[in-house]
Parts: structure tokens; C-alpha cells; sequence
């Protein structure tokens, strides 16, 4: 499957590198030709069956350029794949297909992608169907609206599905502005969503702090300042006698200004404050720099875990009790809260997080019952 820099579908095929009919020579053949034809930079594997078996494969090629390889959380990706948002994009697309270009779109932008599953299809919780299914529907709906607002939508890449999300903006105003892009080509300023048919003054004034440009004309665009407050930050890098672009790069020197002396009877000290916030960290991706992930060779199947040996993980899940790691193979272990942190703590979320990176211990394996037990405390 090959998707381009805004995940859109581009070509997809399909090998058989592993039992039963073991086509690995090929396999490599086709994969290098797709990397080189598609100039692909990153590869995403999804993490259910063969995940690791994949990895190795991608990792004994010999690509003639950089390519990361990363594995990716596919829980909802079958949900996904056999609704009607899917069908509405792929129509002529078998459902394999389709989840597989969600795997794919997870790596370069995961919210934009799971917004368009059901909040509680992905897995929230070991008691979500123990409590009031509306009230938990509009909470976790809740929480989506906050997560895309608090971290900002590329405008340019955004489908219609996340856009709903944005403050000002619903299902007719969406369609408008991914079919004005469409036709129009990518916005280069954020002031052009004028242009998109029925988006008024007021909605433009909602959204347009929580939109981003990666690339535009005005590097404002990058961050999370308002439009309105534009001048502002124009004026402050005048003051400093240098270009805006450096003036948004350069910490040291925004830490120079003095807020006070752009007070003014409609801008008062907390907006300045929070203006300064945001051109600390421009663009809308607040995950930093992507990085690979390598579990243990010599692990492929839980009849090769030993107890007290000690290999990389990555934290699935996090429950009161303990957090499940992913230390690859099929089945995930269980790190108990006792065996997290020698201090006490109520939750391991107060220590550990999803996705995290992990050196863990193998203090007990049961393969009968298939359950592993880890520790962080060597």
C-alpha cells in the first residue's frame, strides 16, 4: 500500500512473504520497487497478525535510501474499514484495502484518522460497558473536540470527518472546505478559507485559531495565534529588527520582549502571555520527532520467553492495576503496579503512558495460560 505525503491513495498490491506460501524472495522485490517507484520515506506495519515476521522482512532489505519502519497501534482499523465513512472515500475499494490505508494514515497524522471511528470501538476502558453507554458516548465525544482543538488541524491534509470537530465548523462547511481544496489546490494562507462558499466572518473567527499551514506564505499560520493577533507578533519582530520567521525561531530573542509595552485597550497581559506560549512550539503535531522501534530478535512467539531476561517493550494499555506491554509476540505482558515504582502510587499513569518505550524483566511465564509477567524493578 503506497499513500502520498497527504495520505492519499496512490497504489497497493499484495504479497505473500510468510507461511503458508512463504514468496519472500518476491516479496522483497516488489516492496523495493514500490519504495523506489513512490520515493516512500516511512513504512507502517500494523500490529496484529505477523507484525513482527513483517518487521524482520522490511528490516533484512536493502532499500537504496533511508526508509523508517514503524509499527502501528490497528485497533478499530476492521471497524474502520466497513463503514460508511469508508465507503464513502473507497468505493471501489475491497475492505482489506481500506484498512490498510488507515494504518498507514495512523503513522502521519493518528488523530485525523481515528476520529472517524466510534470513540468506544477503540477500546477505553476494561469497565466501558458497565456505565451509562449516552453519557460515556458524550464525554468521549467531548474529549475528542478538546483533543483536536487543544492540538490544531493542517488544514491542507485534513479530511472532512476532522474538520466537523473544529470550533465554528460542521458536516456542510467541511465538505465546502476539502472540495475548495480540491479544486483550488492547497490553502497557502489561512485568510483564504474566505473564499470557501458559506464560511462567513464568525466562523472564521472560532476556527482560525485551532487551523494550521504548514509551508504557507506567513509562518504565523504554523501556530496557534490567532489571525486577529497577527499584527502583534508582526510588530514584535519589527521591533527586534528581524524577519518573522527568525523572530519565531529564535527563543532568546522573544524572551527579550517586554510584554508590557504592547498593552493596549483590547490586549491585556494574559493574551500577550498566552501569544508567547504558542510561538514556543509552531506546527500542529505536539508528538515531537518520530521514532523507530525494535523489539527483542530473538523473541517471536511466547515458547521463546525466558524468565529473567530482559527486553524492549511498548505500553498498550494502561489499567488500575498494572499496564499490558507489547514485547512482540502475540500475546501482550502484564506489568503489575507493584512492579512499576518502589515509591507508591495510585495509578500507573502517574509513571507510564501509552506508547511508551520500555526495558522490561520476565519474572514469570505461563504458556499454558499464555500470560507473561513483567517488571521494571531490577
Amino acid at each position: 500500500m503506497a499513500l502520498d505525503n497527504n495520505g492519499d491513495f496512490l497504489e497497493y498490491t499484495t504479497i505473500f512473504p510468510h507461511q503458508p506460501q512463504l514468496f519472500t524472495t518476491e516479496a522483497k522485490e516488489i516492496l523495493k520497487n514500490l519504495v523506489y517507484k513512490h520515493q516512500i520515506k516511512a513504512i507502517a506495519i500494523g500490529n496484529g497478525t505477523a507484525s513482527r515476521e513483517t518487521q524482520i522482512l522490511l528490516e533484512s532489505i536493502n532499500f537504496d535510501k533511508k526508509v523508517d519502519i514503524y509499527m502501528v497501534n490497528e485497533s478499530g482499523a476492521s471497524i474502520y474499514s466497513a463503514s460508511e465513512i469508508a465507503r464513502e472515500e473507497f468505493p471501489d475499494k475491497d475492505i482489506t484495502v481500506r484498512g490498510a490505508i488507515s494504518i498507514g494514515r495512523r503513522l502521519m497524522d493518528p488523530m485525523a484518522e481515528l476520529v472517524k471511528i466510534d470513540a468506544k470501538s477503540i477500546g477505553v476502558g476494561q469497565y466501558q460497558h458497565d456505565v451509562h453507554q449516552g453519557k460515556l458516548k458524550e464525554n468521549l465525544d467531548l474529549t475528542v473536540i478538546s483533543c483536536v482543538n487543544k492540538v490544531g488541524v493542517n488544514i491542507n491534509t485534513a479530511s472532512k470527518h476532522i474538520l466537523t470537530y473544529i470550533a465554528g465548523f460542521g458536516p456542510a462547511l467541511a465538505k465546502n472546505i476539502v472540495e475548495y481544496r480540491r479544486e483550488k489546490g492547497d490553502f497557502m494562507t489561512i485568510r483564504q478559507l474566505s473564499k470557501v462558499p458559506r464560511l462567513g466572518e464568525k466562523a472564521f473567527e472560532q476556527a482560525a485559531g485551532f487551523l494550521r499551514i504548514t509551508d504557507g506564505s506567513n509562518p504565523l499560520d504554523n501556530t496557534g495565534v490567532h489571525p486577529e493577533s497577527y499584527h502583534i507578533v508582526e510588530q514584535m519582530a519589527k521591533n527586534a529588527g528581524m524577519p518573522l520567521d527568525k523572530f519565531i525561531a529564535d527563543p532568546m530573542i522573544r524572551n527579550q520582549v517586554k510584554l508590557e509595552e504592547y498593552l493596549s485597550d483590547v490586549v491585556g497581559l494574559p493574551t500577550l502571555t498566552d501569544i508567547m506560549k504558542e510561538l514556543e512550539k509552531p506546527g500542529h503535531d505536539p508528538r515531537g520527532a518520530a521514532t523507530s522501534f525494535s523489539f527483542a530478535e530473538n523473541l517471536k512467539s511466547i515458547n521463546d520467553v525466558i524468565e529473567g531476561m530482559i527486553v524492549p517493550g511498548v505500553v498498550t494499555n494502561l489499567t488500575n492495576f498494572g499496564a499490558f506491554v507489547d514485547i512482540g509476540v502475540k500475546q501482550d505482558g502484564l506489568l503489575h503496579i507493584s512492579q512499576i515504582t518502589t515509591k507508591f502510587i495510585q495509578n500507573p499513569s502517574e509513571v507510564l503512558s501509552l506508547a511508551q518505550h520500555l526495558s522490561v524483566k520476565v519474572i514469570a511465564v505461563d504458556v499454558l495460560r499464555k500470560r507473561i509477567n513483567l517488571s521494571l524493578l531490577f
